[in-house]
């Protein structure tokens, strides 16, 4: 079992790439934020997490009250909580401010945007978009996550594989091939659970809760039994016998990795599925609640406004109307 596939199997991923930027030292940009790009493209249903891969050349990151991080070829950025940041070729170089305007024209635009600037000096190529994720779901996904994180994108030595796939998806893209939108889109998903698996394996980034679960082996067993069979009847017991710990270990090492308890964890994770499942137009409120183990309509509505804030049937109507518009 996977209990990172697990977790983000079924879940509503779209990604898109709109800027096809080439800089010259020197320069430095300010982003904008994940709340202003979300804006531009009315999906304030979504997380938007900004992101920005490297195919050529390096460049700096930083947000403020972080220390900048250094990219080069092959790597990728995501700034998972949609913090406004400075890219530049240097930390020390002034950046510019982008205004709205150009931002909303720009993702309005649905198309990939080729943009030249800089100083005339050595060359970076960068591809910049983003990921949406379902609010709901990124409250899980991403709360254990670094204000910022990069990684290596592709394996054994494959970086410059998925640069130069990236880089043709964007020509075949700007000549309007068939299927070159949904290509671009993959291609997005593509980076984004690439980066996730890597940021996992990687145990110098600091990350929290069911992500740092993922690199005991102990845990990452019981993660999977969880997300992968949420509708089954577990105690404690059982979930330390499957992972050959003592009842009393097995709770005191998820608790510190994960942040909660087990059966805590195991509620949350099934809440989260509810939301998923109550975004279904044929799916009613009662048939989730049992589907869960919830014995009536009311005890699921009670555990579903604690952990969201707001009853299940609200919820649905207003997860059908964002769909329908």
């Amino acid at each position: 079992m996977d209990a990172l596939s697990d977790a983000l199997r079924g879940f509503r991923f779209s990604g898109a790439i709109f800027l096809d930027a080439e800089l010259t030292r020197p320069w430095a940009v300010v982003t904008p934020s994940s709340a202003d790009i979300a804006d531009a493209l009315a999906v304030r249903a979504d997380h938007v997490i900004p992101y920005h891969l490297v195919t050529e050349g390096e460049c700096t990151v930083t947000i403020p009250g972080q220390a900048p991080v250094r990219l080069t070829g092959g790597e990728i950025v995501m700034i998972p909580h949609g913090n406004v940041h400075t890219l530049a070729s240097q930390v020390d170089v002034p950046p510019i401010q982008l205004p709205r305007e150009f931002v909303d024209s720009v993702l309005k635009r649905r198309s990939i945007l080729p943009i030249r600037h800089g100083g005339g000096g050595g060359t970076t190529r960068m591809l910049c978009g983003f990921f949406a994720v379902d609010r709901w779901y990124a409250q899980h996904l991403v709360k254990g996550l670094p204000p910022l994180v990069s990684a290596h994108v592709g394996s054994d030595g494959g970086q410059q594989l998925l640069a130069a796939v990236a880089r043709r998806s964007i020509e075949e893209s700007k000549a309007g091939g068939p299927g070159s939108d949904a290509l671009v889109c993959r291609l997005s998903e593509v980076l984004f659970l690439d980066a996730l698996r890597l940021i996992v394996k990687d145990a110098q980034v600091p990350v929290m809760g069911w992500l740092a679960g993922l690199r005991d082996p102990h845990i990452r067993h019981a993660l999977s039994l969880i997300h992968a069979r949420s509708q089954q009847q577990w105690s404690i017991q059982t979930l330390a016998n499957d992972c050959g710990m003592s009842r009393s270990s097995f709770v005191e090492k998820f608790s510190a990795l994960i942040g909660s308890p087990p059966m805590k964890y195991l509620a949350q994770w099934r809440m989260t599925l509810a939301a998923r499942d109550l975004s279904e137009r044929d799916t009613t409120v009662m048939e989730v609640a049992d589907r869960y183990g919830y014995s009536s309509e009311a005890s699921f509505t009670r555990a579903f406004r604690r952990a969201f804030n707001i009853p299940p049937a609200t919820f649905r109507r207003s997860q059908l109307r964002n769909r329908d518009q």
